[in-house]
């Protein structure tokens, strides 16, 4: 049996499910985006004009998604990395858990949940009702917070980067 960089279990689990949610909504939001989800285009499409007064063709958008995807799904597996170097709890992958780059990328994950969150809002103009699409997405952000949190916990136990 592995032993995990969290001495205590219930941390181990929590840090686990943690992981898999900030992973899974990576991973659905890249592999959305990778596929040249038209929606996601028109966000972005929205957003700009609606918050700056910029117009870009759809077909940029596009693009612009296609990319944002690609980084999303290597952040996915960068966060699979680090949450097998928790389970395993030594060599490479555990000291990856610990990092500050780690540390980073979960700070990136808050705020990414929170902006593509509120692209709802500014894509659709700014209006009231769409706060409900921000606050419906709570998890995007909270998930990526939970994550952020115990990756400082790792970093301040015994052995940390």
């Amino acid at each position: 049996m592995s032993t995990n960089l969290f001495k205590d279990r219930i941390l181990f689990i929590i840090y686990a499910l943690a992981a898999g949610a900030n992973i899974f909504n990576f991973v659905g939001h890249g592999g959305w985006a990778v596929s040249g989800n038209p929606s996601f285009a028109q966000l972005i499409v929205g957003s700009l004009q609606s918050t700056f007064g910029i117009s870009i063709p759809t077909e940029t958008a596009l693009q612009w998604v296609g990319y944002i995807g690609r980084i999303d799904l290597a952040i996915a597996a960068i966060m699979v990395l680090a949450l097998i170097g928790v389970w395993v709890g030594s060599g490479p992958l555990a000291k990856l858990a610990r990092s500050q780059f780690m540390v980073v990328l979960f700070v990136w994950a808050v705020f990414w949940g929170l902006a593509t969150a509120f692209s709802r809002v500014s894509a659709h103009g700014y209006e009231a009702i769409y706060i409900l699409d921000w606050v419906e997405r709570g998890g995007n952000y909270f998930g990526a917070a939970i994550g952020l949190y115990l990756t400082l916990i790792l970093r301040k136990m015994k052995g940390g980067a």
